[in-house]
C-alpha cells in the first residue's frame, strides 16, 4: 500500500466520510465491533479517523459500513486497520415500497458504505490499546467458530450448529434458510428468548445439582438463590458472545427481571417484564423500533403471553394433565406466535406458514433443547476437553441433519399467501393485543375487539377504487436496468423485463427491490412476463418474481440465456406450468378491444447465446389513437429496419439502450415523432448514460423527456386517446394507511 502523505488537512473533519462519496480512497480507523459474514462478504463497522485521497491526508470523523468481498480477516473490536475502499452513500432508486437503507444505516450511526475487493488489502496497523472484556469475548467467539468448522465437515450441519452455538447465520445456505422460513421455524436459528431461556435453565439446574453435592457449602448458602443469581452474568456473557442482537437483548433484559424477582421472592407480571425490556431497548437505541427482528420477537412474545391463555381456556373444562397438557400448551403457544406475527410477516414476506405448528413439535426438541444445549456446552469444553467437545458437536450435527431433512420435506407443503396486508393490519394487530392486555372489563373488551375486527374486514373487502377504463404503464426505477409494468384497464398485468445487477453481487435484485415494488403496486399475478433479452440488467429481478407470483405466460426472443439466473427463471416458470413462447418479428396478440401488442424485432433467426443488444425484443403496443414503442437495448441497425418497414408516429417511446449514443438516431426520431420519451437509467452510472447527444436529439423533437435516475418511477396513464405522465409519488406507510381509510369511507358513503 502506498505510503501516506505527511501533509494533514483538517478541512473535512466536520463533514465526515460523506465528503468522499464515489471516490476511491484509503481509509484508516478503529473497528467498533465484531465483524460478521454475509452473502456479499465480510462486514464490519469502522470509525474512520483519516482518509488519504489525491496525495493528501484528511482528518475526518464518521462511521463506515465496510464490506470485504473476498477473504476473511480475524480483526477484533478496537483494532486499527487501513485499507483501500470506494466510499458510497446509499441512495433510493425511487421504487414503490423501497426499503430506505440510508435511513436504516443512519439510525445505527453509519454515514456511508464502502467496498473492499480482498481482505489481503487490509492492513492491521495495531491492536487495541486496551484489552477489553468484549474484545476477549469476540476472540472467544472467533475461536469457537473455527473449532466448530473443524469438528463438523458437512456444510448444512455446520451452518446450523454455528447459528445455534454462536448466533452467526452467515453460512446457512439460501436454500436452507428459505426451507426453514417456509416451514415456519426460522425463529429457531435466531438467538431468541427461548434459546436464552433454555441455556440459562440448563446452567441453573446443573449448578444447583453440583452445589447440592458439596454438603459443607450447601449448609451455608441458599443454593437455589445462588444458582439463580449466577444466571445474570451468564446471560450478559451469552448476549455479547452471540453478537448482541436486539431480540437477544430483549430476552436477556426480560429474563433478568424475572430472575431478580424470583431471587428477591417478589411477584412479577410477565407482561410488565416484556414492556420493561422493550422500554430499555428503545431508550438505549430508538432505531431498534424499525428493526424487523425486534418487531417480530416482541409481538411473538406478547402474543404468547396474551393469546396462549385464551386458546387453552376452552379445554379447562376437560381434565387434561401430564404430557397431554404439555402438548396442548405447546400447540397453543405455536398458534399464538403465528397469529401475533402474521401481519408483519405477510407485510414483509407475503407468505406465512401454519406448518410451523407441526414443525415445532419436531424441531424444538431436536434443535431447541438438543443441539443448542450440546453445541453451547462444547464452547467452554473445547479448551479443556477438546475430544469431548468435538463429540458433542458431532452429535449436534446428527440432530441438525434429522431436522434439516424434516424441514426440507415439510417446507413443500402449501403456505398462506396474501398480498394486501399493510399498515392497517399492523395497527390492528397491536391494537388487538393492547385491548386484550390492558382492558379489564370483559364487556368493553368484547365490544372493542368486535369493532376492530369488523373495521379491518371492511377495509379489505371494499375495493380500493372503481375501474376508470385507463391503461397504466409504470416505468420502474430499477437503477441501471429496465423494468416496466403494464396494467390493463381490466386489471391484467404485463411485466416487461425485471432490472438487475450488472455484476454478480451475491444479492437478489428481485427479492430486494422488484418483488416489494410489485406488492406495493398491489400486483397479485403476472398475466404476461416478457424478457426482451437475457442480459443481467433486464433479467436479474425476474426469477424472484416467478417464484412469488403466478405467471400465466412468458415471452422471450431468440437469444437464449445460459446464466444461473436464467436457469432459475425457467425452472420457476416450469414448476408452475407457465406457457413459454419464443416470439419473433410478426407475432402479435390481441389484449382487448382495439388493444394490440406486436413484436417488431428480431427476425426469425437463432441468436447467439446470451445475444447482443440488437437481439432485444422490440414491442409495439397500440390502442385507438395511442401507441407505445419499447426498444429494449436495440440500437441503430434495428431502428433502420423499423424505418424500412414503415413504422409510423407513436405516443410513447421507451428509449433504447438507456440513452446510449448508439441508439435513438435523429432520423428515427423524426419518423416516429414521440410525444413522450422515457429513459430507464441508473443515477451516477459509470457508463455516462444517457449521453448528451441522445438527450439533445430527443429535445430537438420537442418530446417530453422523463428519466428514472432523476425522477424515480414514472407513471403513464391513457384511455386510448388522452394521456397523462408524471413521476409516481412514493407514500409512507402511514400516508398509505390514511389514504386507504379515507377512500374506504368515501366508498361506503356512496
Amino acid at each position: 500500500m502506498a505510503a501516506l502523505s505527511p501533509r494533514l488537512d483538517n478541512s473535512h473533519a466536520g463533514q465526515g466520510v460523506t465528503a468522499f462519496d464515489g471516490k476511491h480512497v484509503i481509509v484508516e480507523g478503529v473497528l467498533l465491533g465484531r465483524s460478521y459474514m454475509k452473502a456479499e462478504g465480510q462486514r464490519l463497522e469502522l470509525q474512520v479517523e483519516q482518509v488519504y485521497s489525491n496525495g493528501t491526508l484528511f482528518a475526518v470523523d464518521g462511521v463506515l459500513l465496510l464490506t470485504i468481498a473476498k477473504g476473511q480477516g480475524r480483526w477484533l473490536s478496537g483494532d486499527r486497520i487501513r485499507c483501500p475502499a470506494k466510499i458510497h452513500i446509499p441512495r433510493l432508486l425511487g421504487l414503490p415500497g423501497e426499503f430506505d437503507y440510508r435511513r436504516y444505516l443512519a439510525l445505527r450511526g453509519v454515514q456511508a458504505t464502502a467496498w473492499v475487493h480482498d481482505a489481503d488489502g487490509v492492513v492491521l496497523m495495531r491492536g487495541a490499546a486496551v484489552t477489553s472484556w468484549r474484545r476477549w469475548i469476540d476472540a472467544l467467539a472467533l475461536c469457537s467458530q473455527e473449532f466448530i468448522k473443524k469438528s463438523i465437515p458437512v456444510p448444512d450441519q455446520r451452518s446450523i450448529v454455528l447459528a445455534l452455538a454462536t448466533g452467526g447465520q452467515q453460512e446457512v445456505s439460501p436454500a436452507l434458510t428459505a426451507a426453514y422460513s417456509r416451514a415456519g421455524v426460522s425463529h429457531i436459528l435466531s438467538v431468541s428468548g427461548f434459546r436464552v431461556g433454555v441455556v440459562v435453565a440448563v446452567w441453573v439446574l446443573c449448578l444447583r445439582w453440583l452445589l447440592l453435592r458439596w454438603e459443607w457449602l450447601a449448609l451455608r448458602i441458599d443454593v437455589r438463590r445462588t444458582a439463580l443469581l449466577s444466571a445474570l452474568p451468564l446471560m450478559l456473557l451469552y448476549l455479547v458472545f452471540t453478537g448482541g442482537a436486539p431480540a437477544t437483548a430483549r430476552s436477556v433484559l426480560m429474563l433478568s427481571a424475572v430472575v431478580l424477582a424470583i431471587w428477591s421472592e417478589q411477584e412479577i407480571d410477565s407482561l410488565d417484564a416484556l414492556l420493561l425490556a422493550a422500554f430499555c431497548l428503545l431508550v438505549a437505541d430508538p432505531g431498534v423500533l424499525f428493526d424487523l427482528s425486534f418487531q417480530l420477537s416482541f409481538l411473538a412474545l406478547w402474543g404468547l403471553l396474551v393469546l396462549t391463555p385464551l386458546l387453552v381456556a376452552p379445554f379447562d373444562r376437560f381434565t387434561v394433565r401430564g404430557w397431554q397438557r404439555t402438548l396442548l400448551l405447546f400447540c397453543a403457544a405455536s398458534i399464538a406466535a403465528v397469529l401475533s406475527t402474521m401481519a408483519p410477516v405477510l407485510d414483509s414476506f407475503h407468505q406465512v406458514s401454519f406448518t410451523g405448528i407441526l414443525a415445532n413439535l419436531v424441531v424444538v426438541p431436536l434443535l431447541g433443547y438438543g443441539a443448542t444445549v450440546l453445541a453451547t456446552a462444547a464452547v467452554p469444553l473445547q479448551f479443556w476437553l477438546a475430544p469431548v467437545a468435538s463429540f458433542l458437536l458431532t452429535v449436534s450435527g446428527w440432530l441438525v441433519e434429522i431436522s434439516n431433512r424434516f424441514i426440507c420435506w415439510i417446507s413443500q407443503l402449501p403456505v398462506l399467501q396474501i398480498f394486501s396486508v399493510g399498515p392497517v393490519d399492523l395497527f390492528a394487530t397491536v391494537a388487538l393485543l393492547a385491548l386484550l392486555s390492558f382492558v379489564r372489563s370483559g364487556r368493553v373488551k368484547g365490544i372493542s375487539v368486535s369493532l376492530l375486527v369488523i373495521g379491518v374486514m371492511l377495509v379489505h373487502l371494499w375495493p380500493d377504487a372503481i375501474p376508470d377504463g385507463k391503461m397504466r404503464i409504470t416505468f420502474l426505477s430499477v437503477g441501471q436496468g429496465d423494468a416496466a409494468l403494464i396494467t390493463l384497464a381490466d386489471g391484467r398485468t404485463l411485466l416487461v423485463d425485471g432490472g438487475g445487477y450488472l455484476r454478480d453481487s451475491g444479492k437478489d435484485f428481485g427479492e430486494r427491490y422488484l418483488v416489494p415494488a410489485l406488492h406495493r403496486l398491489k400486483v397479485k399475478r403476472i398475466d404476461l412476463m416478457i424478457l426482451t433479452h437475457p442480459h443481467p440488467d433486464h433479467l436479474g429481478g425476474l426469477p424472484a418474481v416467478a417464484e412469488q407470483f403466478r405467471v400465466r405466460e412468458f415471452w422471450q426472443g431468440t437469444s437464449v440465456g445460459s446464466s444461473d439466473n436464467y436457469q432459475r427463471l425457467i425452472g420457476a416458470l416450469n414448476s408452475q406450468n407457465t406457457t413459454l413462447r419464443v416470439v419473433k418479428k410478426g407475432d402479435r396478440v390481441q389484449l382487448g378491444k382495439e388493444l394490440l401488442l406486436s413484436v417488431l424485432s428480431p427476425m426469425d433467426a437463432a441468436g447467439a447465446e446470451e445475444g447482443d443488444n440488437d437481439d432485444s425484443l422490440v414491442l409495439h403496443l397500440q390502442q385507438s389513437g395511442f401507441s407505445a414503442l419499447f426498444m429494449g437495448d436495440a440500437g441503430f441497425p434495428v431502428e433502420d429496419m423499423l424505418l424500412h418497414d414503415g413504422i409510423g408516429e407513436i405516443t410513447l417511446l421507451k428509449v433504447g439502450h438507456h440513452g446510449s449514443r448508439y441508439a435513438t438516431s435523429e432520423r428515427f426520431l423524426a419518423r416516429i415523432k414521440p410525444r413522450v420519451a422515457v429513459i430507464s437509467v441508473g443515477a451516477g452510472n459509470t457508463f455516462g448514460l444517457p449521453t448528451e447527444e441522445t438527450i439533445g436529439r430527443i429535445r430537438q423533437q420537442r418530446a417530453e423527456l422523463y428519466r428514472t435516475d432523476q425522477q424515480g418511477t414514472i407513471l403513464f396513464e391513457t384511455n386510448g386517446i388522452e394521456f397523462s405522465v408524471a413521476p409516481r409519488k412514493n407514500e409512507s406507510a402511514l400516508t398509505a394507511a390514511v389514504r386507504h381509510f379515507v377512500l374506504t369511507a368515501s366508498n361506503l358513503l356512496r
